[in-house]
């Protein structure tokens, strides 16, 4: 039976037969990627038991969503022991998971790299389009601001990982598929090592390489913005080709 019902900042539709299988069911929603994003966050800077993790307003910014998302992630952390709040302290980490709950084959090779582009090309260029057709108001304001903080990063001669990853995984939301989704948020360590791969393997100045790769973003953010599927599609694929060829022929 399906059930409509609000969520934060977003209507979800649940495909429900018992509570406990609720959340396999459902498509994957903001506060879904927030919550992940979180666990990343504790495993990847290893974040001790007991220790502090960023303010509300930090986790808002880093990933550009309101306070009621990032609330609602904390929450369920709360409830599944891996957080705790404090007072004087904000929320401090009770317990670290084992990085393995994000299993997912890693870059170890040039021909696994050049096998993530491919992987890369065939879901984000269909991700794209997806996200062109169903974004809503509000997910076009975060791919957005995602966008405007790439700029403001390489404004700053900053590589800007993080805000690159935000473009992509909000537009990953705005196609509100989480088998799509979910494939990608998993890859985010490859997505790192791509970008970082790109970046010091680029025979083009700091500032020739922003320029290009905001030109590239921008036409992927015009054709969502103008429900252009095709245009996304297209327009996210050549992204990726260039950043590939920016890997493997320091373009």
């Amino acid at each position: 039976m399906a059930v409509k019902t609000k969520r934060s900042d977003e209507t979800v539709t649940v495909m429900a037969e018992t509570a406990p299988a609720a959340r396999t069911a459902v498509r994957l929603t903001l506060g879904d990627r927030i919550y992940d994003e979180i666990l990343h966050l504790i495993i990847n800077l290893q974040i001790p038991e007991g220790g502090r993790l960023p303010t509300e307003a930090q986790l808002c910014k880093l990933y550009s969503v309101s306070r009621t998302v990032v609330r609602e992630a904390l929450s369920r952390l709360r409830i599944d022991g891996i957080v705790a709040s404090r007072q004087g302290q904000g929320s401090v980490v009770l317990r670290r998971p084992n990085a393995g709950v994000f299993a997912f084959p890693f870059v170890s090779s040039i021909a696994d790299m050049q096998r993530f582009f491919e992987f890369r090309q065939l879901i984000e260029g269909e991700v794209a389009a997806l996200a062109a057709s169903r974004r809503t108001h509000d997910e076009l304001v975060r791919i957005r601001a995602a966008f405007d903080a790439v700029s403001c990063a390489l404004s700053q001669n900053e590589p800007g990982i993080e805000e690159d990853l935000a473009f992509h995984f909000a537009i990953a939301d705005a196609a509100h598929n989480k088998f799509l989704s979910s494939p990608l948020l998993s890859a985010r360590d490859n997505f790192v090592q791509c970008i970082q791969f790109a970046r010091a393997l680029s025979t083009k100045p700091n500032e020739k390489i922003g320029q290009r790769l905001q030109g590239e973003h921008r036409l992927i953010l015009e054709a969502i913005e103008s429900a252009d599927e095709d245009g996304a599609r297209a327009a996210m694929i050549a992204h990726l080709t260039n950043t590939r060829d920016r890997v493997f022929l320091g373009g």
